[in-house]
């Protein structure tokens, strides 16, 4: 019996999974509330920064005590912050743009593997340092929301601690075993560090000089899916790429039929609620339901001006910046990553077309 081309094992939802549903319901406060305070304002740029603070401090919490929740929280606002005054200064075309992200990405992928909070604090730096170089700076009074965004999710996160208090575990993901592994001398090799920097600043590079509308959504795909565990980072590029055309599919579904604004704004806090809740079942569902998120909170930005932008454009825009990210991801593994490599190639021997005289069928 032959087995699938395409890996559909691998869309299957866990259901055997525990559901985190504190930090649903922290993940739906800290997007929703200061979403809705910026909207009655009248101030959607307020709504949108308001609801990505809120985002930020959710998507960075893991646990443990206060004290720790707290300290994960402060460095990674400094760092990504820091990242993305470093982007808007520069701006996209700079010499020194291409160096900084070069050597942040060989960082990232020097460390890689290390703890997820630290992973993910210098991957989100750097999805800041290339999207704000397309940006110009935001009005002062939008930082407001931004900071009383984070300020909910912090404390969303305090409560919870106060409500449901717990010991920090000895292989917590958090900052401080990541430092206690930097020190010792663990790292992910020269060779991944390489990869993932070459890699990074190609997909940047090429959508550039390609003329792409977002080249940062592209970079963004190739940093995010491509990790040093070899046939996992095959299996993550699938699922996000899977993930990306279900979201971007959704968001368009909404923004056409209830293009109301404040249907909008349910539909982006039910996405935020369910977000935690979909990541458990599996990676795929929640990249849907964070892209899906994004989106309707543009839409809420734009709304004003009628120009929703998970239509029909953005909806190429996006599909196309998934599939050349994905692309330049995939050369990049098969090309650095020896294990991904000899996968890779043994799956397109195993499942050669039959005019080539390499069709293998796998008896079950």
């Amino acid at each position: 019996m032959r087995e699938p081309l395409l890996p559909l094992h691998l869309l299957a939802l866990n259901a055997d999974a525990s559901l985190p549903w504190r930090l649903a319901v922290s993940s739906g406060i800290a997007v929703g509330l200061p979403a809705l305070i910026g909207l009655l304002a009248g101030n959607t740029v307020g709504a949108l920064m308001g609801a990505i603070g809120g985002l930020y401090a959710t998507l960075l919490d893991y646990g443990g005590t206060a004290r720790h929740r707290l300290m994960t929280q402060a460095f990674g606002l400094f760092v990504i912050v820091g990242s993305g005054a470093v982007g808007l200064w520069l701006g996209p075309h700079h010499i020194m743009m291409f160096v900084t992200l070069a050597v942040l990405t060989f960082l990232i992928g020097w460390h890689d593997g290390l703890g997820v909070a630290l992973d993910n604090i210098f991957r989100f730096a750097a999805l800041a340092l290339v999207l704000y170089a397309y940006l110009t700076a935001p009005p002062a009074g939008a930082f407001i929301y931004l900071a009383f965004g984070i300020g909910v999710g912090v404390i969303s996160v305090l409560v919870d601690d106060r409500l449901w208090p717990r010991a920090l575990p000895r292989q917590h993901p958090g900052l401080r075993n990541s430092f206690r592994r930097l020190r010792a001398g663990h790292n992910a090799g020269i060779w991944h560090a390489l990869g993932l920097s070459l890699t990074t600043c190609a997909a940047f590079w090429l959508a550039q000089h390609t003329h792409y509308p977002r080249p940062a959504w592209v970079a963004t795909v190739v940093l995010f899916v491509t990790r040093p565990d070899g046939i996992d980072s095959l299996t993550r590029l699938f699922r996000s790429v899977f993930g990306a055309v279900v979201g971007v599919a959704i968001a368009w579904l909404i923004a056409h039929l209830t293009p109301q604004l404040w249907a909008l704004y349910a539909w982006a806090v039910l996405f935020a609620f369910l977000r935690p809740l979909a990541l458990a079942r599996n990676f795929w569902a929640h990249y849907a339901l964070m892209t899906a998120m994004i989106l309707l909170l543009f839409d809420l930005l734009y709304y004003p001006s009628g120009n929703h932008v998970a239509g029909i454009e953005i909806l190429g825009i996006r599909l196309h910046g998934v599939l050349l990210g994905s692309v330049i991801a995939l050369v990049g593994m098969v090309i650095f990553n020896g294990q991904a490599r000899r996968y890779f190639v043994q799956q397109m021997r195993d499942y050669r077309p039959a005019w080539l005289g390499g069709q293998r069928d796998r008896q079950g």
